[in-house]
């Protein structure tokens, strides 16, 4: 997790950095080339305002009135100009230094200008005014001078001509004139020598005066005149924009090499977050196949390749109309104990393979291992002959052939339990039940007559009511008599095991036997029943039975606590008889052989009981050293009118008189079968027409 997060924040600080040299080179960029154009462009104003000013100067110099605040505004306008264009930030750079030294040359240069425009405009003036008034005093010349008289017509003459001459000089600019001004002022001078005091002689007096001031201050005012009109500056400032356009293209230069730069930063953060966004998919495609991998792990049996549990309940909760065929193969257990293990599995994937390869591939079937030798078929069925056909063909497959695994060839069945109901697994599973608990039948399609979810609930409720009695000590037994129908001994008694519930309430093992089997707690049981008719025994001295299942004798643990029992009562185990119920489920004749042999050590009496009910072998009774036969009650509470019944009895006594064992009928329940197992020779009886089970203290004064 710590290295995703890493990832994806140098994928994002990656791109937000290549974001940022982006627009920093968008902004550098754009900052650079709107100084330029300011600069640019205040340069080319300065240019302009330079002209006018002195395009404006050259007016002024013509014309006869005019606003000098004129020439101040644009003055201080091109030193605010010059001065901006100093202050602007370009020139901090080192590519501008030549505009920047060139600007500050051009404003000593203009400050120097702006001096001779102040000079030439006093001059003007003064210029101005005398030009002004000699044409008046000439023109007042000819009212005091008269034409007529050959000397004053001179002088009237004389000032005209300095007028005409004077006009040429200041509007032609030529400073050659001044001289011949300057011939005339001393010509005006010489002519005053000649004229009395008076109106004349002022007259020219103030126009030698004029004259002279013109003749003094013309060639100033030229020469500033010149100085104004000079280009140079113009021509430097052309220079200065031609320098900044140089420098200005080194400076764009050099940010597009930055900007280049940056183009290659970001292309690399492009690839850098590129490489991310491609290692995080890739990261994110094998995380994909792992989980992918994961999943069909979690939904698949590994040995055999079908779907497990969680497949099957995936897939079921899709279909519409479900069916599911369960097939268990019959005594695998005893394959894989007598195989081994290997062999067991390969059967195992055989059996997966054949299942595939039987059921019809247009049903679309799914296959599941859904527990140790169990599997399922899943397929969309509404079909009850379909669903039989399908199963059919699976046990037709199983019954026909042999299956070589690892050099060996078995003969394998299955057993079938199938289902179209709502609730499919556990109907299946009940068919699957009913079929294994049947000698006869291959396969069962579940109908309501096979529900058991009512025993087991009993079951459930028994299971309960018997841990209490447990914990509470209320494992008790019930004694029922035994009688030696020829006379000869006291009554026996079988230890018959009863829960005590509440209210001094007893059930018997019907009610709770099942649930004790399937919890493992029928051996716990027999030894409190045993332990508690041992106590019996030792108070009343009479002999006393004891049940024992073929499971009780199998499991070691309780084996060991049946002699432990005996061994702290020997002075009384030779009272017990140990009644062993002969099912189907007894498997290894030899442990039973080793408990009863151990029994006896200590002195106890061995019994089968229920014998004859339909499970019997003769072959294995004799192999073991037992001293009764209790036969079955299913025969005895008939033997009285049913022939067959009596016929199977008859056997069994002649079989035990032949074995020299003794034989006890149960279900003794009327006078008429008590006289007929007497009239058969049987030994002993025992039934509710004899006594029915009671608390010890019924039977046993002592207790």
């Amino acid at each position: 997790m710590k290295r995703l997060l890493f990832k994806v924040f140098v994928a994002l600080f990656a791109a937000a950095l290549g974001v940022g040299l982006m627009l920093y080179q968008q902004s550098r960029m754009k900052e650079g080339f709107e100084q330029i154009e300011r600069v640019n462009t205040g340069l080319q104003r300065l240019h302009a305002n330079l002209i006018d000013l002195q395009r404006t100067i050259l007016e002024a110099n013509y014309l006869v009135y005019y606003n000098n605040d004129l020439f101040y505004k644009k003055i201080e306008t091109i030193r605010s100009q010059i001065e901006a264009l100093l202050q602007t930030r370009n020139f901090n750079n080192v590519e501008h230094k030549r505009t920047y030294r060139s600007l500050l040359r051009l404003e000593k240069r203009f400050d120097r200008l702006a001096e001779t425009i102040n000079n030439f405009l006093t001059l003007n003036a003064s210029l101005k005014n005398s030009s002004i008034y000699l044409p008046t005093l000439a023109l007042k010349a000819y009212d005091l001078f008269d034409i007529n008289d050959p000397e004053e017509r001179r002088i009237i003459l004389t000032l005209s001509r300095i007028n005409a001459s004077l006009f040429l000089a200041k509007n032609a600019m030529d400073e050659s004139l001044v001289s011949e001004l300057s011939q005339y002022k001393k010509k005006l001078e010489k002519m005053m020598e000649s004229v009395d005091e008076g109106a004349k002689k002022g007259l020219l007096r103030v126009s030698i005066l004029h004259l002279g001031l013109f003749v003094d201050l013309f060639p100033r005012f030229s020469k500033a005149f010149a100085s104004i009109r000079d280009e140079s500056l113009q021509e430097e400032i052309a220079k200065t924009m031609e320098t900044f356009a140089n420098e200005s293209s080194s400076e764009i230069e050099k940010i597009n090499r930055i900007g280049e730069l940056l183009l290659v930063l970001y292309q690399i953060t492009i690839g850098i977050v590129l490489y991310f966004v491609f290692h995080s998919e890739k990261e994110t495609i094998r995380l994909k196949k792992t989980q992918e991998r994961l999943q069909r792990s979690l939904i698949t049996d590994h040995l055999t390749g079908l779907g497990n549990r969680e497949a099957f309940v995936q897939d079921f909760g899709k279909m519409r109309h479900p069916a599911l065929i369960l097939v268990n193969i019959d005594r695998f257990k005893h394959i894989n104990e007598f195989y081994g293990t290997a062999v067991g599995d390969h059967l195992l994937q055989v059996v997966a393979q054949i299942l595939e390869e039987v059921v019809p591939r247009d049903l679309h079937a799914r296959f599941y291992r859904l527990g140790g030798d169990d599997f399922g078929i899943l397929f969309e069925c509404e079909d009850g002959e379909l669903l039989k056909s399908v199963i059919e063909k699976v046990l037709k497959r199983f019954e026909e052939d042999n299956f070589d695994i690892d050099s060996l060839t078995l003969d394998i069945s299955v057993s079938i339990g199938a289902s179209m109901a709502e609730k499919l697994f556990e109907t299946a599973d009940m068919a699957l039940k009913t079929v294994k608990s049947s000698r006869r039948k291959r396969y069962a399609i579940y109908d309501p007559s096979l529900d058991v979810s009512e025993t087991i609930a009993r079951n459930i409720f028994a299971l309960k009511q018997l841990k209490t009695a447990i914990s509470q000590d209320a494992v008790i037994p019930f004694f029922q008599p035994i009688i030696d129908l020829k006379g000869e001994r006291p009554p026996k008694y079988e230890a018959l095991a009863r829960l005590r519930i509440r209210h001094g309430e007893t059930i018997a093992p019907y009610h709770f036997m099942e649930a004790a089997k399937q919890a493992k707690l029928s051996g716990l049981i027999t030894t409190r029943i045993l332990r508690q008719t041992l106590e019996v025994a030792k108070k009343t001295g009479a002999f006393c039975s004891v049940n024992l299942s073929a499971e009780d004798i199998a499991s070691r643990y309780d084996r060991e606590r049946i002699f432990a029992l005996l061994s702290d009562h020997k002075e009384v185990a030779s009272l017990i008889t140990f009644e062993i119920l002969e099912t189907e489920e007894i498997e290894d004749y030899e442990i039973i052989a080793e408990f009863i042999r151990r029994a006896k050590h200590f002195g106890c009496s061995v019994s089968i009981d229920d014998f004859g009910s339909g499970y019997s072998n003769f072959e294995k009774l004799l192999q073991l050293d037992i001293d009764l036969i209790k036969i079955d009650g299913s025969l005895i509470k008939e033997v009285d009118h049913n022939t067959h019944a009596e016929l199977v009895v008859r056997t069994i006594v002649d079989f035990a008189e032949g074995a020299r064992l003794k034989t006890v009928a149960e279900f003794v329940h009327s006078k008429a079968v008590l006289e007929k197992v007497e009239k058969m020779g049987i030994d002993y009886a025992q039934g509710f027409y004899l006594g029915e089970p009671k608390p010890a203290d019924f039977y046993f004064k002592e207790w």
